[in-house]
């Protein structure tokens, strides 16, 4: 009750209040009435100011603006986009670099196979060409390995886990989310900007920013604290991770630098 009786006695107040201003307004002169609508229009217009600045506050919360983002983590995004991408990864223990392995793709050219158009990708891993030819619709039409061809289906089930552990530094850009972080970081993600310098790659020039992210919970697990950087290559029509190095970390096999070493875009 004293609640509903709160409420009728606020909505009172404001009705009063409101029929005060009308009788005021009702008796105001017409120099009176314009100084009025002068700040009306006044009010308007600082609101509007107001919600543009909020509004590009909010668009610049998190560190880049990411609009043509591209990490790819199948063979149809590598094959529509790169002629060639190498990558190498390389764990860090007690903060010295230890194992490591580079993989590289390159675009092939085309065939059909068995009447259906195909583009041809070739994956080199520990000195081993997978070469899978692939429709545009990321259908497996055969898969050739030391020699071999494997037909079909077969080839199919075989590439998917090939591909995704090779691939996996770039599923690990999806799984945390690398770019919504870069729009927007969630809480337990502190960001500042190390460098933005221009960078070439393969004679393609990308305007490249490090960025450095103190990770803590509730961003990860407690007692799992870490510092990362990120850097971001802007190739104009097309941005992507060329970096992911784990500085500080409670966890030791958390420990990794990735970086992708080589990009021939289409």
């Amino acid at each position: 009750m004293i609640d509903v009786k709160r409420r009728l006695y606020v909505m009172i107040c404001l009705s009063a209040v409101f029929l005060l201003l009308l009788a005021v307004a009702g008796c105001a002169s017409p120099a009176e009435e314009e100084i009025i609508d002068q700040e009306e229009e006044e009010e308007v217009v600082e609101e509007e100011e107001e919600a543009v600045t909020e509004e590009v506050a909010e668009e610049q919360a998190g560190p880049l603006a990411v609009d043509e983002w591209q990490n790819p983590t199948d063979l149809v995004a590598l094959l529509n986009t790169f002629e060639e991408l190498e990558w190498t990864w390389t764990g860090i223990e007690d903060g010295i670099e230890t194992d490591s392995f580079t993989v590289s793709y390159y675009h092939a050219g085309s065939e059909t196979v068995n009447g259906v158009d195909t583009s041809i990708a070739v994956i080199t891993f520990e000195g081993q060409d997978i070469k899978a030819w692939v429709d545009q619709d990321g259908n497996v039409a055969q898969v050739e390995i030391d020699g071999q061809i494997i037909p079909g289906e077969q080839a199919a089930m075989m590439l998917d886990g090939m591909v995704m552990s090779l691939f996996w530094p770039f599923w690990m850009v999806d799984e945390y989310d690398v770019r919504g972080m870069l729009e927007e970081p969630i809480p337990g993600v502190e960001w500042s900007t190390i460098s933005t310098t221009q960078e070439q790659f393969n004679g393609v020039g990308a305007e490249v920013t490090r960025l450095q992210l103190e990770l803590s919970p509730p961003a990860t697990p407690e007692g799992e604290e870490a510092t990362v950087i990120w850097a971001v290559a802007d190739f104009a029509d097309l941005q992507m991770l060329v970096e992911w190095r784990v500085e500080e970390t409670e966890v030791d096999d958390f420990a990794f630098t990735m970086s992708v070493d080589k990009i021939v875009l289409r």
